[in-house]
């Protein structure tokens, strides 16, 4: 059944490394823990109100419409100088 109720729906997509996620997929607790996380992460960083039950796994897709390449930061590495004296 359609959760909102035939109404349109805004979707996110979140990125995950193909090797965790298979971690995740091993443990159906670890996984609604992780993805209860990553809703409220998104709730909060775009100020929405997400409903935390009903979320879904795509099973034959990857994503829904379009996706943009995506960068990964890396974390500046410290830079170890010697100093003289």
């Amino acid at each position: 059944p359609n959760p909102a109720g035939g109404r349109g729906c805004t979707a996110y997509d979140v990125v995950v490394n193909s090797g965790f996620f298979r971690t995740l997929q091993a443990d159906p607790l670890y996984l609604e823990f992780f993805l209860t996380v990553a809703m409220e992460g998104l709730s909060e960083k775009y100020g929405v109100e997400l409903e935390l039950t009903g979320w879904r796994v795509l099973r034959n897709r990857k994503f829904l419409g379009s996706i943009s390449a995506q960068n990964i930061r890396a974390r500046p590495r410290p830079h170890i100088q010697e100093l003289p004296g």
